[in-house]
């Protein structure tokens, strides 16, 4: 089971990887077959992670096509962050004027704790990927449940069905790992940053630190973006519209 997990990854990173640079054009269909034909994998896998992708915003699911590579807008991309770290920082409030529950703060700690212990090593390696994801979208999600407000909650699901705006689809889409080491250790500071804040009932703070948060992550998404225009990476992209995005602050 442990190794079927693996391999599905496996799969998903390079399917990423490749959509992301371009490999398959905005409306091209992938079929499991073929892709798996390529990769040198059975069905079951890629499968499984078209259906990852799907979730991520970078496939639309289309009736007895399988799936088609959706249209990537970097000014929808970096617009939505802006709307989530709105968002999160209103939870992050109101989870300390309603109270934070012994629940949530043990499972803000236990995400914490599981940053740390895969930042310990001083590298990542692509097996990294999903369990920091996966810790990175419990972490948000945590937030967002304990602020109790479902319309919040709904925004932001909303929100997230853009590409690579979810908490968990990060997944370290264009950069290498050493960049995303880079980028992980800081995330893992401010995780901290935000947990304490809450622990200690300041409001203003924690409000301010998911935005910084947020913000962080759309400028580290830009400067991917911006590496991946300089070497032809993104061809998928419309390059006034990238041009626009990148002249942006």
């Amino acid at each position: 089971m442990q190794r079927e997990s693996g391999q599905v990854e496996k799969v998903v990173m390079q399917l990423r990887r490749m959509i992301t640079a371009g490999e398959f054009a905005p409306g091209s269909r992938i079929a499991e077959i073929p892709v798996a034909q390529q990769l040198g994998v059975s069905r079951t896998p890629v499968r499984l992670a078209l259906g990852q992708l799907e979730q991520e915003g970078l496939l639309i699911s289309a009736p007895r096509r399988g799936f088609m590579v959706r249209q990537i807008t970097i000014t929808e991309i970096v617009d939505a962050f802006d709307v989530r770290g709105a968002l999160e920082a209103l939870a992050c409030r109101l989870v300390v004027e309603k109270g934070l529950e012994v629940a949530t703060r043990v499972e803000l700690e236990e995400c914490v704790e599981l940053g740390a212990e895969l930042l310990a090593k001083g590298h990542f390696v692509d097996e990294d990927a999903k369990r920091w994801s996966d810790m990175n979208q419990r972490f948000h999600h945590a937030i967002v449940r304990a602020a109790r407000n479902e319309p919040l909650a709904h925004a932001l699901a909303y929100n997230a069905r853009l590409p690579l705006v979810a908490p968990g689809a990060i997944a370290f889409k264009m950069q290498s790992m050493e960049v995303s080491y880079r980028y992980m250790s800081a995330s893992q500071a401010e995780h901290q940053d935000i947990l304490e804040a809450l622990k200690r009932r300041q409001a203003s703070r924690a409000e301010a630190l998911a935005l910084e948060h947020a913000y962080k992550s759309r400028e580290n998404l830009r400067a991917s973006l911006a590496d991946a225009q300089r070497r032809s990476a993104f061809p998928q992209l419309a390059a006034r519209g990238l041009a626009e995005d990148l002249h942006k602050g």
